[in-house]
């Protein structure tokens, strides 16, 4: 039993520097946007959104496209219908008509996938900063400005903040503090140059260099098409930034449902076995093995007497630690409340991170009706 707590100490230790690791990084990544500046050369940008079954959502993205604070003569707007079967069409048809936005409405034809519109959106652009973003997303008035402002000479990728809108009930919160962690260690990993996640709801890079990375080519899942890029613009030596300012968030709902989280979830996990980097395929593991741990230790510390003080340490610094890198990013993204919630997520995200795992290899999931391999 000995050589097991020396085991669990040593894991809980790695974890523990890790994510002071990423701490560090994120209090001393750039915080400043756009609202301190009184000019900004606003260079010509082409926006992508690929979009499958948004009638709900879409004439929102497209409003918060049309008040942003630039000059709309500089951007041009692409939208790549994936086989949308409600009334997505429609409703992108009636908005051009009355928006002074340059809108160009495109369908894909034999392909499918979001990754597919993505390649179809950025051959038809006429741009080459491209600037991407989900169709269920509104954006921040000045999200433009700070793109141009920040994709300058020798920047060819500059990753956005995300967050999710504000919302109630458990599986929000829950949903909420595990976005805010995924948030940390994207800005935490970046400020050392080596970021390891992104997200293509707020992102841009420029297409010249998107083409000679090889751009989606070589990529064979349905989904991770931001991941993957970020990877091969890595691989290439491309310089890579972020900004994590207030006025350049983006805001995405949450999942209404258990099953559309539990879905969601998988399709995100499901791309794990795909990653190249060794620095992420580090923080997968570890977060995952930690949770094991975590859940092994409330089995065994009503049953081990001699060991139980150092497991409930053991247990209490893996907790201080998460709950420290939780309160800045909430405190930064305004969602404090969501700290209410950490003692009861923390309790079950042990479960919820293995079940997830084990899913993300042995079943399928749905994404707005298709079904894809885990």
């Amino acid at each position: 039993m000995s050589y097991l707590i020396i085991i669990l100490a040593l894991i809980t230790t790695i974890y523990f520097c890790a994510i002071v690791w990423v701490i560090i990084g994120f209090i001393k990544i750039k915080k400043i946007g756009f609202q301190n500046r009184e000019t900004v050369d606003e260079q010509n940008i082409s926006i992508i959104i690929p979009v499958r079954n948004e009638e709900i959502n879409i004439e929102k993205c497209l409003q918060s496209i049309q008040n942003q604070n630039y000059n709309t003569s500089n951007v041009e707007v692409i939208i790549i219908n994936d086989h949308s079967t409600d009334n997505t069409e429609k409703f992108v048809n009636d908005f051009i008509k009355g928006s002074i936005l340059q809108i160009s409405l495109y369908a894909l034809s034999d392909k499918t996938s979001k990754k597919e519109a993505l390649k179809l959106g950025i051959e038809k652009s006429k741009y080459n900063l491209i600037a991407t973003t989900d169709a269920d997303c509104i954006l921040p008035e000045n999200w433009l400005k700070n793109t141009s402002l920040h994709i300058n000479d020798g920047v060819d990728m500059l990753l956005g903040p995300i967050i999710f809108e504000k919302g109630n009930g458990f599986l929000y919160w829950f949903q909420t503090l595990d976005m805010l962690a995924i948030q940390g260690i994207e800005f935490g990993t970046l400020h050392y140059q080596k970021p390891i996640l992104n997200n293509a709801a707020n992102l841009s890079y420029l297409k010249s260099t998107y083409k000679y990375v090889g751009g989606f080519d070589t990529f064979n899942t349905p989904s991770g098409d931001d991941v993957f890029l970020l990877e091969k613009f890595k691989s290439s030596n491309k310089k890579i930034t972020g900004l994590l300012a207030k006025d350049f968030i983006v805001e995405t709902p949450a999942e209404k449902t258990l099953s559309g989280f539990f879905n969601q979830r998988l399709r995100w996990s499901s791309k794990a076995k795909y990653y190249s980097s060794k620095l992420l395929l580090f923080f997968s593991s570890i977060v995952l093995i930690q949770n094991i741990l975590l859940l092994f230790i409330c089995v065994v510390i009503p049953l081990v007497e001699k060991y139980r003080l150092i497991l409930i340490i053991l247990f209490l610094t893996k907790w201080l630690i998460d709950f420290i890198l939780l309160f800045l990013v909430a405190c930064f993204y305004d969602r404090n409340k969501a700290l209410l919630y950490f003692i009861p997520v923390q309790l079950i995200y042990p479960i919820y991170i293995i079940v997830v795992w084990i899913a993300s290899i042995t079943t399928k999931y749905n994404w707005k009706g298709r079904e894809f391999n885990g």
